[in-house]
């Protein structure tokens, strides 16, 4: 749970808006405050400054509703105040309708995207003080539905998450106290000082107690002996005064000796309920120790924390091996180092299997040019998906003056039959292997976890890429699993076709003719965008016309691989493309809201056993599509031409 990606958005605004030259917004506001929230979260102003936003800092992209894959700008400034985060950020007209949103000042909050790193919970005021997190990303959102209210950490979980979240940092005696003042640090003590602490308090309460009844006991003692030898001498007076025959001697005796058993018998009683409360306190503490001690709340000191790095080849070492992580040698270590309960099948097993299989995804993601163009881009459910289509619709009609009370009918005119028409989305397999010798041992498997890993991410991305550019097979073929989109255009023909001489540079000119042949697709050049072969991006940076990252901007980018601009439409260069020569594709202009691409399954990387070759074999293996909504429209292509 504290590895979890939470979402919290406070309840303020930007506070300017100033648009630049270049298409490009300026906007400034906090984007998280030290204020408490109505559910009591709390970040406080030394959470920014223990390196939690180092990582970010590298790459401080700004997106769009936390997605990943709508990214719209970057952060340019911050700083850190008593207030909270405070940044300056710039927005890229690229970014469509949110650029519009936030130019008219409809979208006007912040959110933050981090994982908490340390905290306290106290659970008598229920407020959750963040002491230290990790920042992944900056986001601008909508206002909250519910109006007025304020999104919190327990927005972002489910209600039994939420608690049992808020128990994972539950663990300080002294959290309680000093939650009241957030700006002291809070030194958090080791499990094993917690445990030693508790024992010599119990002690100390136990000593405590059986002293009190020690005294108590010795003072009713001394009275016992006391109230004894004042019965003695009364007993003796009144015999020798001889005025009391009919009193028996014993009777003094006897009623001491019943006063003192009545006391000890209470006192007895008290030491005994005394004793039977510290037992109970005792088994509720070993109780708590217990849980404490196993609890995946780790202290541990940073340096043994363990990376990315070590989790994810420790993982892909096991699995060229074949065996379990905690029977590999470098699994040994990571798990000593962590000091995890990692038992094959548990959840701290299947937590780090998750995050490899998310960072290996995420290494291909960040590989992929052409794919992150696409817009529409939807989950798959099954191999095969029928997609509805509106079809383009006939025209309203006028009706005469003379029309407008018509009892006919003849007052609303002619009516147009309107039929839905679908498509078929279906989900391809593509599959990378890297094949290892069965006599590797471990040792010299280590050198080369990072070439297998770079090897099956950098395959798989050129790959995706290549499908959706220039076919499934990397040709000009319609019979591919995936039709690229230079291919699609290629067999349209007429105005969606236009060629370029090998031995002529191309110029923006010659790109915008591509662009003509869209036809209506490509009336809106924020719609647009060009994708180009490395030669074509070479002339490009010739042409005086070309407006390049340089001109524009080096914030302006949003897009991996992006160049420049030309009159309004993103360039984006592609290693992908054929080697130059006449009929191969030089690049392609594209509406991608005529395009769907599908994802039926992530990325998965998974082992076998190649037993006729003694190899183990490393399969990494993903399933996607991709279809036009309406057949032969929206993208053009140019060609070389000999």
């Amino acid at each position: 749970m504290p590895n979890k990606i939470l979402n919290l958005t406070s309840d303020f605004e930007v506070k300017a808006v100033v648009e630049k030259e270049d298409d490009i917004i300026l906007i400034e506001g906090y984007a998280n405050t030290t204020e408490k929230d109505r559910v009591g979260d709390v970040i406080v102003e030394e959470a920014w400054t223990k390196g939690g936003m180092d990582n970010y800092l590298l790459n401080p992209i700004i997106l769009a509703y936390h997605n990943k894959e709508k990214p719209i700008g970057s952060m340019v400034d911050y700083g850190v105040n008593a207030k909270g985060l405070r940044i300056v950020a710039e927005i890229s007209k690229a970014a469509g309708d949110v650029y519009e949103l936030i130019k008219s000042e409809i979208l006007k909050t912040f959110s933050v995207g981090f994982r908490v790193k340390d905290a306290d919970y106290d659970q008598e005021t229920d407020i959750f003080v963040i002491k230290d997190l990790e920042l992944y990303e900056i986001s601008v959102v909508s206002v909250p539905a519910n109006a007025g209210s304020t999104f919190s950490l327990r927005k972002c979980l489910e209600n039994n998450e939420y608690e049992e979240f808020k128990k994972e940092y539950n663990h300080m005696p002294e959290a309680k106290d000093k939650a009241k003042d957030t700006t002291d640090e809070v030194i958090t003590p080791s499990v094993e000082d917690q445990i030693a602490a508790i024992r010599e308090s119990l002690e100390k309460e136990l000593s405590d107690k059986l002293e009190a009844q020690s005294k108590n006991f010795n003072d009713t003692l001394e009275a016992a002996v006391e109230l004894a030898l004042e019965g003695k001498e009364t007993h003796t007076e009144d015999k020798e005064k001889e005025t009391m025959p009919d009193i028996k001697v014993t009777d003094g005796a006897e009623a001491l000796i019943k006063e003192l058993t009545d006391r000890l018998e209470k006192q007895d009683k008290s030491l005994n309920e005394a004793l039977d409360g510290l037992r109970n306190e005792i088994v509720e503490k070993n109780t708590e120790i217990e849980a404490l001690t196993k609890s995946k709340m780790h202290f541990e000191n940073p340096a043994n924390k363990i990376s990315e790095k070590e989790i994810d080849d420790a993982i892909l070492v096991a699995k060229i091996l074949g065996l379990p992580l905690d029977q590999t040698k470098a699994g040994k270590k990571l798990i000593e180092k962590s000091g995890a309960q990692h038992i094959p099948g548990s959840a701290d097993a299947s937590d780090w299997e998750k995050e490899f299989s998310r960072r290996i995804e995420n290494d291909m993601r960040d590989r992929l040019v052409v794919e992150p163009l696409f817009n529409n881009k939807i989950v798959m459910n099954t191999y095969a998906m029928q997609i509805p289509i509106n079809p383009e619709a006939d025209l309203a009609e006028w009706i005469p003056t003379t029309g407008f009370r018509s009892s006919d009918g003849s007052s609303t005119g002619t009516a147009v039959d309107h039929v839905l028409t679908d498509t078929t989305l279906k989900a391809y397999k593509l599959a990378s292997k890297e094949y290892i010798g069965y006599e590797e041992e471990e040792d010299a498997i280590i050198p080369i976890v990072p070439v297998i890993r770079d090897a099956t991410t950098r395959r798989m991305a050129r790959s995706s890429d290549i499908a959706l550019l220039r076919g499934a097979q990397g040709g000009a073929t319609t019979t591919d699993p995936i039709i690229g989109l230079a291919v699609l255009a290629a067999t349209t023909g007429g105005a969606a076709q236009t060629s370029n001489a090998v031995g002529t540079p191309v110029t923006v000119a010659q790109m915008q003719t591509v662009r003509r042949g869209l036809g209506r697709w490509g009336l809106n050049p924020g719609d647009v965008m060009y994708v180009v072969s490395q030669d074509v991006y070479y002339d490009l940076l010739e042409d005086a016309d070309f407006r390049t990252i340089d001109v524009v901007g080096d914030r302006a980018t949003i897009l991996t691989g992006q160049i420049g601009f030309i009159n309004g439409s993103p360039v984006v260069v592609s290693g992908e493309f054929e080697a130059k020569a006449a009929t191969k594709h030089a690049a392609v202009a594209v509406n991608m809201s005529n395009f769907i691409l599908g994802n039926l399954r992530s990325m998965m990387v998974e082992r076998d056993r190649d037993i006729v070759n003694q190899k183990n074999v490393i399969v990494a293996t993903r399933r996607m599509g991709m279809i036009p909504l309406i057949a032969d429209a929206g993208t053009s292509v140019l060609t070389w031409s000999a």
